[in-house]
């Protein structure tokens, strides 16, 4: 619960429950490999992919099928977990944060590295 984790540098991510995923998170509703984040170079934005989740992938409370673009503070709904996408890969927390307290979460602790 309230970390960050940067998108930077990475063309394609898996997120899950799953050791071998590129973001593990621990949601016991989670599929081992749930969902991918890709990057599109051309375009510059990134990318949700549903990996044939058993739980489903949400953006903004809509379930996606396909590729999905990402908008700065997208809420996106795995399971139990709720991650906020962010297009500012500040060096601080403070845009993440900000991002949070829209979805009434602003009472989580964030860690920046």
């Amino acid at each position: 619960m309230g970390e960050k984790f940067s998108l930077e540098g990475h063309q394609l991510l898996m997120i899950g429950r799953d050791a071998a995923c590129s973001i593990q998170i621990i949601d016991p509703q989670m599929s081992r490999c749930h969902m991918q984040v890709k990057y599109n170079p051309d375009e510059k934005r990134h990318y949700a992919v549903d990996f044939e989740s058993k739980n489903g992938v949400f953006i903004n409370g809509v379930k996606i099928t396909g590729s999905t673009a990402l908008s700065d503070r997208d809420a996106i709904a795995l399971a139990d977990t709720i991650l906020v996408y962010c297009a500012d890969d500040s060096p601080t927390a403070q845009h993440v944060l900000d991002a949070m307290k829209q979805f009434g979460q602003g009472h989580l602790h964030t860690r920046t590295s």
